[in-house]
């Protein structure tokens, strides 16, 4: 009897925590390979992400040949589980593969007309009520009540996870996910546990698989069938959590060959990209967006090194340096008081460790006094982050791309995440130079600058 060759990793993309278990299970399998959800028309991109001057977070960027403006992003950031992946199948030398459906087939079902946009859709009727106490009341109920009923299975349509959070009493599958994953501990069985909760809620929901994801995880599977046939012996498959099920028990391979057959076609182009943390914040409308990166890059660094504080102290300390920068008045005694404040909702709430609920609920009141100025600053600078990601100069990009970056770095117009204003006195020629490349851009309908209605002051005349 052959053993199983396949090693099922399921993750949350960009989870710390994830990250951190997934590097420790890798590091115990000692695969032999590595097949990671990602495009893989960027197999040949791979190596690069070892390059020293590769600083996340990054992006895959694969967009149509011959029209540009189709195109797929693929964000990476330090704390991506498939990042680290990836950096760690580089470091030992073993082979990596990306093994979702390509992009060259996936843009063109886009651009046709009659493609069908995937979906997902929940048959509500056949999920146990009993277990998560949503059954529907038997006594006559008011109006409200209703209401609040059909609104939660409403929402819990488009959150899968969410039948799980309602039961453990939590707002959502993302704050679930949160404080029973990506702030774990102990990682013992951790990625059964996982792959278990998923099988469950695909089978118990009638989890209606769209077309287009059925041909992403038929491909999938062929992956891990040619990486078997290759003779690879200790295969780590690292995929989103919630193909799992799809991927644990291979089916007749005729049946995703069917599947996969007469696919459209055309010729797309991969490479890599500066990415910022405002694009990869949920607030930017990335699907797999997160609530704060900048907070995740802290927990993920806080975790993976030895330190002789708690990461709620070292995160208490980096909001204490952004307001006294900005001249508002952080004591250590503040510093003291909200640490408490912390860890008493914590405890109060019966977790091991505060969490950014409750980080948050507590710079809010010791700190801020309440104030929403002083925490959207602190949202901002801090819980999502104004990282910008670099890229090796090597690296090809798109030529209107390539054309810009000459002329910012001829103008000396940085590339930052900030906003920020600048005075162009137009008698000067850079000045008008850089002018002159906004207002293009502005054209162009990229609004890198935004033209200012009031002058400055101190300006002179009609020159700026």
């Amino acid at each position: 009897m052959n053993k199983n060759p396949y090693h099922l990793f399921g993750i949350r993309h960009h989870g710390p925590g994830s990250a951190r278990m997934l590097l420790t299970e890798l590091e115990r399998l000692q695969p032999d390979c590595l097949l990671i959800e990602g495009p893989p028309e960027a197999n040949g991109l791979l190596q690069l992400a070892a390059d020293a001057a590769m600083q996340p977070p990054v992006a895959l960027l694969i967009y149509v040949k011959d029209n540009p403006k189709w195109a797929s992003f693929f964000p990476f950031t330090i704390f991506s589980p498939e990042w680290q992946a990836l950096l760690f199948g580089i470091r030992t030398g073993i082979t990596v593969r990306f093994m979702d459906l390509p992009q060259r087939h996936q843009l063109a079902a886009k651009i046709e007309p009659e493609h069908d946009q995937d979906s997902i859709k929940l048959d509500l009727t056949s999920i146990d009520t009993k277990v998560i106490e949503l059954e529907a009341p038997q006594q006559p109920i008011d109006n409200e009540t209703e209401a609040q009923f059909l609104e939660t299975n409403a929402r819990l349509v488009n959150d899968p996870l969410g039948w799980i959070a309602l039961a453990a009493g939590y707002a959502d599958g993302e704050a679930w996910w949160e404080r029973f994953i990506e702030e774990r501990q102990d990682t013992t069985d951790v990625f059964p546990a996982i792959q278990e909760i998923m099988t469950t809620l695909r089978q118990e929901s009638s989890y209606n698989v769209s077309d287009a994801e059925k041909k992403r995880e038929a491909y999938m599977r062929e992956t891990m069938r040619q990486a078997a046939k290759d003779g690879f012996q200790q295969i780590a498959v690292i995929c989103g959590a919630w193909h799992l099920p799809a991927l644990a028990k291979l089916p007749p391979a005729t049946q995703d060959r069917k599947l996969l057959k007469n696919l459209p076609k055309i010729n797309v182009i991969a490479t890599w990209i500066p990415w910022t943390y405002q694009r990869i914040a949920i607030e930017s409308g990335y699907n797999a967006g997160i609530t704060a990166p900048g907070y995740y890059e802290h927990i993920w660094y806080q975790t993976t090194q030895e330190h002789n504080h708690t990461t709620a102290t070292y995160w208490l300390v980096k909001v204490a340096n952004l307001l006294r920068q900005e001249n508002i008045d952080c004591s250590s005694a503040h510093l003291i008081e909200a640490v408490r404040l912390a860890d008493t909702l914590a405890a109060f709430r019966e977790y091991p460790t505060p969490g950014i609920n409750e980080l948050n609920e507590a710079i809010q009141t010791v700190i801020c006094f309440g104030d929403p100025a002083q925490m959207q600053l602190i949202e901002k600078q801090l819980l999502v982050g104004e990282r910008l990601g670099q890229v090796p100069e090597t690296i090809p990009l798109i030529p209107l791309v390539a054309d810009l970056m000459r002329h910012q770095k001829r103008l000396r117009l940085k590339q930052e995440s900030l906003q920020k204003k600048i005075d162009l006195d137009l008698r000067k020629t850079i000045d008008l130079e850089r002018s002159h490349l906004l207002h293009r851009l502005t054209l162009l309908k990229i609004n890198w600058g935004t033209l200012q209605t009031q002058a400055p002051y101190g300006a002179k005349g009609t020159f700026h």
